[in-house]
């Protein structure tokens, strides 16, 4: 990771649409993340900076926290549902001066999207993209803990095991989204939100429901060679297991 992670950034400011106070967000300049690739679970990897980390804006003032792009999207009885639910217990502070974010800090940040994403009565997709990085976050945590580190393996444990409640949780209200809600669902369209949830399927032992998905996945002319790829490796590691061999 660069160690000069702050000259990546800007401070970009925004208005908290609940207390229409000015606030201001770290986030990545453009066209500077070198992408490497993705994990099985889609997380992003780069090799200069953690995207993820910088996804959600987070008031001050009144509490109010959202991913990026949906930090403006709230509607009149979404924000009166934030005042009344997540403003009226919020203790106010100014804003902590700081020159990049570290992956703890995003963490509670993203938290706080969730509560704000559930409080609203955000969509499925919504509350299961915010939990979608939330599972991120803790698997970029562990990635962090150096092995001469105190209690390195326990922690690590600890971080893979919030990783994996976020990662079910997000199967969970992204599945209910792929029912009832129209593509693109999280900012992914059908072939790679039905790989997401053959993944996390996988991972929760469900299967038969992964080689579905994956089937569709894979035969589906819109789906690219990466996603296909990916896909294929993925069957490759359900089949053992649906022989009952691993």
């Amino acid at each position: 990771m660069d160690a000069n992670e702050k000259n990546l950034l800007i401070d970009k400011k925004y208005t908290c649409p609940i207390c229409e106070k000015q606030i201001h967000a770290k986030t990545v300049k453009a066209n500077t993340a070198k992408f490497i690739d993705t994990k099985y679970d889609l997380r992003p990897i780069h090799s200069n900076i953690n995207i993820t980390k910088y996804d959600a804006i987070c008031c001050s003032y009144c509490g109010f926290a959202s991913l990026t792009k949906n930090f403006d999207t709230t509607t009149s009885t979404q924000r009166k549902l934030i005042r009344e639910k997540i403003q009226t217990n919020y203790k106010s502070h100014e804003e902590t001066e700081c020159d990049i974010y570290t992956t703890e800090m995003a963490i509670s940040r993203m938290k706080m999207a969730l509560l704000c994403t559930v409080s609203k009565g955000g969509k499925e997709s919504e509350i299961g993209n915010v939990c979608l990085k939330i599972c991120w976050l803790y698997q970029d945590l562990a990635d962090e803990i150096t092995e001469d580190s105190p209690e390195a393996q326990a922690k690590k444990e600890a971080y893979l095991k919030e990783a994996e409640n976020a990662g079910m949780n997000a199967y969970e209200h992204l599945t209910k989204a792929r029912m009832n809600e129209n593509f693109p669902i999280a900012g992914m369209n059908e072939t790679t939100l039905d790989y997401l949830l053959a993944y996390f399927a996988y991972k929760k032992g469900e299967y038969q429901t992964a080689m579905h998905l994956l089937s569709g996945v894979v035969t589906s002319r819109s789906t690219t060679t990466r996603l296909k790829d990916k896909s294929l490796e993925l069957k490759d590691m359900i089949t053992p297991k649906l022989r009952g061999e691993a």
